[in-house]
Parts: C-alpha cells; sequence; structure tokens
C-alpha cells in the first residue's frame, strides 16, 4: 500500500507539468481561425484525450493527498441540493446518451460547512458510478434529509443517499470497493469506457469519494440486496456529513 501510495505521489506530480502544456497548446490550436479545418477534429481529439488524462491525474494528486493526511477541506457554507442539481446538470449529456431518469429529491435543509469542490468531486464520482452500473433506462435518485444530533453527529448533520437500479454490489465487497484501483470484473477495460454500461475506470473514484466524506468528518457506506446482472437489484450509497466539522 506505501509503494502505491508513492506510486500515486510522484506519477500525479510528474503528469502535472507536460499535460498542462498539451493542454494549452491545443486549446490555442482550436482557437486558431487559420487553423486548417482538415485538423479540427484531430486536435479535439487529442484535447479531449488530454483533459481524461488530467481528470485521472487530479483523482491521482487528491489520493496522494489524502494517503498523506494532507487534504484539507476550505469549508464554506454550502447548500447541497443546489450543488447536486450542479451536477447532475454537468452529466446530462451522458445522462440522455443512456436514456436514464436522474431524480434530486432535496427538501429545504440548513447549509453545510464543506468545501464545494470537494463535495462536486465527490458527487460526481458517485453519480457517474451510478449511471454506470444502471442499465440503459434505469433510475437514479439522489435524496437529502437533515438529522438531529447523533453519536457520530453532536451538532447534527444531513445524510444524503445516491440510489440506483443497477446491478447491485456484493455484500462481501462492501468495503473492498472503496478501496484504491478496485475494480468489479475483469481487468483491462480502457477507462474512456467510463461511462458505458459497466465500463471500465482508474479505479480511484470510490476511494476517493471516501477520502472527501472522512476529511469532512463524515462517513460514507453502501447498502444493497447484492450483485445481481439480471433482476437489478439497485444500491445506496450512504454519505452523512456533519454541520460542523469535528476538530482533528
Amino acid at each position: 500500500d506505501q509503494a502505491k501510495s508513492d506510486f500515486i505521489s510522484i506519477a500525479s506530480h510528474e503528469l502535472r507539468t507536460p499535460l498542462t502544456v498539451i493542454k494549452g497548446y491545443t486549446e490555442m490550436m482550436l482557437e486558431d481561425g487559420h487553423l486548417d479545418p482538415n485538423f479540427k477534429p484531430m486536435m479535439k481529439s487529442v484535447h479531449d484525450g488530454t483533459m481524461r488524462l488530467h481528470e485521472v491525474m487530479d483523482s491521482m494528486f487528491d489520493i496522494a493527498q489524502i494517503d498523506a493526511r494532507t487534504l484539507i477541506p476550505h469549508l464554506q457554507s454550502v447548500e447541497l441540493g443546489e450543488l447536486v442539481r450542479e451536477v447532475v446538470n454537468s452529466l446530462s449529456k451522458v445522462i440522455k446518451e443512456r436514456e436514464q431518469t436522474v431524480m434530486v429529491e432535496f427538501p429545504i435543509i440548513p447549509k453545510v460547512k464543506a468545501d464545494p469542490n470537494l463535495l462536486r468531486k465527490l458527487f460526481h464520482h458517485l453519480i457517474n458510478n451510478a449511471i454506470k452500473f444502471t442499465p440503459n433506462k434505469g433510475r437514479i435518485t439522489v435524496s437529502g434529509r437533515d438529522l438531529p444530533s447523533l453519536i457520530d453527529l453532536p451538532d447534527g448533520g444531513i445524510e444524503i443517499i445516491v440510489s440506483d437500479t443497477g446491478v447491485g454490489v456484493d455484500p462481501d465487497f462492501r468495503e473492498i470497493i472503496f478501496t484504491k484501483f478496485y475494480q468489479p470484473g475483469e481487468l483491462g477495460k480502457h477507462s474512456t469506457s467510463k461511462t458505458r454500461f459497466k465500463g471500465g475506470g482508474a479505479g480511484l473514484g470510490l476511494a476517493l469519494s471516501k477520502g472527501i466524506v472522512e476529511a469532512h468528518g463524515g462517513r460514507i457506506w453502501v447498502e444493497s440486496p447484492g450483485y445481481d446482472e439480471i433482476n437489478f437489484p439497485g444500491s445506496q450509497f450512504h454519505i452523512l456529513l456533519p454541520f460542523t466539522k469535528p476538530a482533528a
């Protein structure tokens, strides 16, 4: 595990500079009105590939911070319902392609003290995961409710549940899915298939989600009757976030 952490830390730092150069020059060429139109599709593909690499690299960088316990949320007042709707809107193209329905059900609940950028990453990973493991025309629901004072949340907090009508999660794997580089099924699927049904990925999304939630003093877990690609029992990812982050 230490070797994994060292590799992630080194790779994420070393990739950052060359990727920034490639991203910058491809964007300049795409904006160049004198560029041969025949080259535009090729430059667009190079740019899309670079952005995908940036996404993976950013996840690796965040994971490196989580491993080193240096991921520090910059707390602000956040309206979770509004933030979740922003994330769903950013995924609207994929949702439409998969003919899925995504519902956001948030009553009027108090704001939380949290880092909005980290929470966007959290819900992007969780909702994207739900899209990926839910068949076409499936249904995904993101709901929220405020909770009174509990043992875990002495000042109260908010519970968010991301539910889907997908393949579900094997009860034996409820913990391991939150570890780095874990992927269900066979390995080697290309990560550009990240949004098709059961497509591959880098295997960092749920590990990063767990790190972000815990950095806010919260908890994350999954509930599911089991894994079934015929009856689709679905799964529910639960996130508990305190209204105020407890002291370290």
